[in-house]
């Protein structure tokens, strides 16, 4: 009984302390954010962001004009749905509910518990809304874009490989 107490207590603070970590990422300065990126489209890395396996797939389609036009208007809607970066200071109250969650004598389970699943919410937000929209683009594809566009996927062309 006593040991999947012990249990349960180290598994909660091991995922606060992960989003603790995954916080103090998240805070990362946007002039440290832009002097990276400079950085890294020197070394001639072009990738700039997650749908950039995407945009690199639609290139090898040989879109028309005209689809592209109309890519380029769902990924705006898209990017004007996004929620808005959080500031400075809602990222340091933020970091010091965290810390103060870690430090504290006693472990309060239950704001842990919402902290993760608020953590969770937005990041399954932000992929539906990214699914969607690859959705819609691949509606725009003629059949033998499309069959094309599988083919590649299937490979995984379009990615770069992960080492």
């Amino acid at each position: 009984m006593k040991t999947s107490s012990i249990i349960k207590t180290s598994l909660v603070a091991l995922v606060a302390s992960s989003a603790l970590l995954a916080g103090q990422l998240y805070a990362v300065d946007s002039a440290d954010a832009k002097v990276k990126t400079e950085q890294t489209c020197k070394k001639g890395n072009k990738r700039h962001g997650p749908q950039d396996g995407m945009q690199r797939m639609l290139r090898k389609l040989d879109l028309t004009d005209a689809q592209k036009e109309q890519v380029n208007a769902i990924v705006e809607k898209y990017k004007a749905d996004r929620p808005e970066r959080p500031t400075k200071e809602q990222r340091a109250a933020h970091r010091t509910e965290m810390l103060a969650l870690v430090t504290s004598a006693s472990f309060d389970e239950a704001k842990a518990t919402e902290m993760a699943e608020a953590q969770h919410q937005k990041k399954l937000q932000g992929m539906l809304s990214h699914l969607k929209m690859q959705n819609e683009i691949y509606q725009l594809l003629t059949p033998e874009q499309q069959v094309q566009f599988q083919e590649k996927f299937a490979k995984g062309k379009g990615h770069k490989s992960r080492r």
